[in-house]
Formats: structure tokens, C-alpha cells, sequence
């Protein structure tokens, strides 16, 4: 019967140094693993912050050239003539609200509605706006719309919404035409801005 010896007390040492060696190897290997990691993270915020320094800086070199280029618009008189004229949003908005029923009364659309909105500021200027609901054909859409934004003062339409209905039209002996027709209701702003007082 043989007897399986016990490992001495070296090889236990030895294998327990071994042990301790390769946890340390590998502790050793992720905390520098996270350190580089850590290391790369600061050096790409660093490099960030620089590039957005030297950008601020830029910015700053050319801050006087765009406030002189600024104060010669506002001194042009040619500029005038893209604001609305009148001082106050309520005689403009009054004027807005004229404009927007001669276009569409002339390009043969139906004014349902127009309302003014309120005046917003807006750094040096004042948005002055109007709501307005037509009806017509595609046509007189197309005319209005091209009216309002081809004027002075300038004039911007937004948030435009269009509805479609086909019918057909009544002839004038009283009888359904046979062919179609398009109708539209169109929902938009027209907004116009007004210089604030000493801008």
C-alpha cells in the first residue's frame, strides 16, 4: 500500500508566493488600466477647454469690428425701410392687419379672419404679428403669400397651415359643374418688426 506524500512546507510557501505575485500582477494591471483611462479622460477635457479658449479669444478679437459693422447698419438709412413705420405695435399692428386684406381681397381669396397677436421684444427690435384665416383657390395663396414676403417693409409668414376641399362649383344656370374644384383655408402669422426707441 503506498502512501501519497503531503507537499513540504516549501512547495506550499512557493505556491502561496505564487499566488500572491499573479493577484498582485493583476491588480497592478487594472489600476493601471483605469489610471491611463483616467489620464486620457482629463487630457481630452483639457484639449476641449484650450480649443474653446482659444475660440472665446477669437471671438473677443473680433467683438469690435462686428459692434462697428452693427452701428453702421443701424445708422443706414436704407435699413429704414425694412422696419414698419409706425412708433407703437398697436398702430402697427393696425397697419399689418390692413395690408394682409388688400392682398387677399386682391388676389381674389376671402379674409375669414385676422387677429393681432401679442408685440414681443426682441433685443432691439419689437415682433409685431398678425393671425390671419383665408379662403381661396391655390392661386390666391400662392399671390398672397408672395405679396406679403416680396414688400417693404419686410414682412415674414410663419407657421402656415393649409386645408383642402374639393367640390363642384354651381354653374350659372344653377346646375353641378361637372368637373372640380379646390378650396383652400389657410391658417398663418405675418409678423414685421419695429426699431424700440433709441435702437
Amino acid at each position: 500500500m503506498s502512501r501519497v506524500s503531503s507537499p513540504s512546507l516549501g512547495h506550499r510557501v512557493a505556491a502561496l508566493l505564487l499566488l500572491i505575485l499573479v493577484a498582485g500582477a493583476f491588480y497592478v494591471g487594472v489600476i493601471d488600466q483605469l489610471w491611463m483611462g483616467r489620464h486620457r479622460l482629463y487630457q481630452t477635457n483639457m484639449e476641449q477647454l484650450v480649443d474653446r479658449l482659444h475660440h472665446l479669444e477669437r471671438l473677443a478679437t473680433a467683438r469690435p469690428k462686428l459692434e462697428e459693422a452693427i452701428q453702421t447698419i443701424r445708422n443706414d438709412q436704407r435699413t429704414s425701410a425694412y422696419f414698419l413705420p409706425q412708433a407703437a405695435p398697436p398702430l402697427a399692428a393696425a397697419d399689418l392687419q390692413q395690408r394682409v386684406k388688400s392682398l387677399i381681397e386682391g388676389s381674389g381669396g376671402n379674409l375669414l379672419s385676422v387677429q393681432s397677436l401679442p408685440a414681443v421684444e426682441e433685443g432691439n427690435v419689437v415682433r409685431v404679428a398678425v393671425s390671419v384665416t383665408l379662403q381661396g383657390g391655390v392661386d390666391t395663396l400662392q399671390k398672397t403669400l408672395y405679396g406679403l414676403e416680396s414688400q417693404s417693409p419686410l414682412l415674414f409668414v410663419d407657421d402656415l397651415q393649409v386645408t383642402a376641399r374639393r367640390f363642384r362649383p354651381r354653374l350659372p344656370d344653377g346646375k353641378i359643374a361637372p368637373y372640380t374644384r379646390t378650396q383652400l383655408n389657410a391658417q398663418f402669422e405675418v409678423a414685421g418688426y419695429l426699431r424700440k426707441e433709441g435702437g
